[in-house]
């Protein structure tokens, strides 16, 4: 298998020196990184950075608003980067105005990307998963009104009350890669630490050939120690 980190996770460490930190990376055993930001490097630069650390960046968390300011060049950037997935981390659905406005942007979008080859996703936190304020539940709504795909935040799902099997399986045609985060009803632990079903989610995605990126938040002292813990986790079960 080849497991991914999502950069937020060393966030810190990122913003000091991206070159050892990707190294550091990939020694630990990751081999697909999902990016946070590209911290001003160009694209050439930053995938030279990544082929040597060994490591493929095959995903991004970026906001629609870098595809309203210059969609060609976002397209270019990720395309020399190989970048296949264009993920949203958040978008309003407070709301049904909310909720109309950010379905009309999946709408745009996911046509224009999906022709240069590249995958439009939403990334979920908790609330999408209980009623806004108008009713409505903005998973549900981003499901039946567009055709994106969505990368699951087991643990989200797991603190907003859904069953992350459950949601798993009854999305599985629209999954093709998944957040791995542990924790518990107060607050997220390195994999195999908290009372999130880990195992049993990375069985499932395994089944199903589906990707997996791990994130993680600890504090600063904490990002690079963290994010081992949770590839040794990993590399641990691979065999059970």
């Amino acid at each position: 298998m080849k497991y991914g980190i999502q950069l937020y996770s060393v966030k810190d460490f990122m913003a000091k020196d991206v070159k050892e930190t990707l190294t550091e990376i990939g020694k630990m055993g990751y081999k697909v990184v999902e990016t946070a930001g590209f911290f001003d490097y160009s694209a050439e630069d930053f995938k030279k950075i990544c082929d040597e650390a060994g490591v493929a960046c095959e995903s991004t968390h970026t906001g629609f608003s870098a595809l309203d300011d210059d969609f060609d060049g976002i397209v270019a950037y990720l395309k020399t980067l190989g970048c296949k997935r264009f993920i949203i981390p958040w978008a309003p659905c407070s709301s049904k105005e909310e909720i109309d406005a950010t379905v009309d942007k999946f709408n745009k979008y996911q046509p224009m990307l999906e022709k240069e080859g590249i995958e439009l996703m939403f990334h979920n936190h908790w609330s999408e998963f209980v009623p806004n304020k108008d009713g409505l539940i903005p998973h549900v709504e981003f499901k039946n009104r567009t055709k994106i795909k969505f990368q699951i935040d087991v643990y989200w799902a797991y603190r907003g009350l859904v069953n992350p099997i459950y949601l798993l399986e009854s999305l599985k045609d629209r999954i093709d890669v998944i957040h791995l985060k542990d924790g518990d009803m107060t607050a997220g632990k390195p994999l195999g630490q908290g009372t999130t079903p880990i195992f049993e989610i990375v069985r499932w995605a395994k089944k199903n050939g589906v990707d997996m990126v791990v994130e993680n938040e600890p504090t600063a002292d904490r990002q690079m120690i963290e994010a081992k813990q949770c590839i040794d986790y990993l590399l641990a079960i691979e065999n059970i």
